[in-house]
């Protein structure tokens, strides 16, 4: 290395001369005094969060090909699918006491959950006596749970889905017109405590209570007794009312998906759902829910916690996210869509269509991926239909500002 004379020398050497730049021997000063002053630990802490935000940053899927990697890992089998599941769903256990296959890593269980899914939801299917009594059900439970005066959108719309689940899918052989009658909690108390718990892991309300009251109101277990109720209702009926509710904000926002709705409200069938009466290019009640489950999809996050050895931790992290509402952005093929954070129910006509994980991927996806939008369709219209914006309307939250959901804020108040 050249001495500080020697490079000088250098410098004059090719016709140049480098002075010294006034003030840069005390900025050296200073660095090399906060070097010093810097001890082992602050540099071990420092080094420790530099590599925790690189960690946090390999451990989140935003690309397709990341999130497909995630929810469905090359080379994994179903016992270590379940397995890393059910950590993350432990707390479904220890405060709701849910033992289905969220929350249980065994394959047996799995495959009797999804067989009891795809059986109920095989009597309710479009074109089946199940669902055109499903429809007067879902009917009958707007008005039920229409407001004297006024009431939280989002109370209103669990209220009218939980009772549509109980009596038009989990009692099949129940009369239409049947109204959940109080036991231990009313329909609006079982609802806020499911709600508490999705959004805070806890609720105040006891799973006795739970229990007890979802034992009386599902009818239709003889055969299977041992099998607690609350299993039939926690996930799906908690995806399934907010898929409702983002569904009829963004109708009431984008008049361009209100008439789909209505015209399947008028004719609730397969056909009616997957075309459009307006002609070829407009979108159909599929494509407005397909767009509503891209842009708000009832699940934004899903974890995974790998058992990975110490030092592929350090690299890929121990716990892998898959993030559901950013990967939306793109499309099937990984490319970022136009104007993606916009509410376009046609793209959904485009030859390549947008990335779709709101139901996961792999072995672990939804059973009820191919009914739930649909029954959230068939909902959502009816609930339009009962609020005709004449003797009941809807009302924006006041202030405006971005909420994490958007029906947050929103009212039904009867018009005097």
């Amino acid at each position: 290395m050249l001495s500080c004379a020697a490079r000088q020398r250098t410098c004059e050497g090719r016709g140049r001369v480098h002075k010294p730049i006034q003030g840069a021997q005390k900025t050296t000063d200073a660095f090399n005094s906060g070097h010093q002053a810097m001890t082992p630990p602050i540099k071990f802490f420092r080094s420790i969060i530099r590599c925790s935000k690189k960690m946090i940053r390999a451990g989140r899927g935003q690309t397709v090909d990341a999130v497909r990697e995630v929810l469905d890992p090359p080379d994994v089998d179903m016992h270590a699918l379940l397995q890393m599941r059910a950590r993350e769903n432990r707390r479904l256990d220890q405060v709701l006491g849910i033992t289905s296959t969220f929350a249980s890593e065994d394959e047996r269980t799995h495959e009797e959950d999804i067989r009891r899914v795809e059986r109920l939801l095989s009597v309710v299917n479009l074109e089946t006596t199940g669902w055109r009594r499903l429809v007067k059900v879902a009917e009958r439970s707007v008005f039920q749970f229409l407001p004297t005066a006024s009431c939280e959108f989002a109370t209103f719309i669990r209220c009218v889905t939980f009772h549509t689940w109980i009596v038009g899918v989990l009692n099949p052989n129940d009369p239409q017109n049947r109204e959940l009658q109080q036991v231990d909690l009313t329909v609006e108390e079982i609802t806020n405590a499911i709600f508490e718990f999705s959004e805070h892991g806890q609720t105040n309300v006891s799973p006795t209570q739970i229990h007890n009251t979802l034992g009386q109101w599902i009818t239709s277990r003889e055969d299977d007794l041992d099998y607690r109720a609350i299993n039939l209702i926690f996930p799906l009926y908690d995806k399934l009312w907010r898929l409702v509710a983002a569904t009829v904000i963004c109708a009431q926002c984008y008049p361009v998906s209100r008439n789909p709705l209505l015209d399947f409200c008028e004719n609730p069938t397969r056909r009616q759902f997957t075309i459009s009466m307006g002609g070829t290019g407009d979108s159909s009640a599929a494509d407005v829910v397909n767009e509503v489950l891209r842009l708000h999809p009832p699940i934004e996050q899903i974890s995974r916690p790998y058992g990975l050895p110490r030092w592929q931790a350090m690299l890929k992290c121990h716990v892998q996210t898959a993030d559901i509402k950013a990967v939306h952005e793109y499309d099937e093929g990984g490319s970022r869509m136009r104007e993606p954070r916009e509410f376009m129910p046609e793209r959904w006509q485009n030859e390549v269509k947008p990335a779709m994980f709101a139901f996961g991927e792999g072995k672990l996806r939804c059973p009820a991926h191919g009914w739930v939008p649909a029954a959230a369709a068939l909902i959502a219209a009816k609930v339009m239909d009962g609020i005709d914006g004449v003797r009941l309307r809807m009302e924006r939250p006041s202030g405006g500002g971005d909420t994490r959901y958007n029906w947050e804020g929103w009212t039904v108040r009867r018009v005097r």
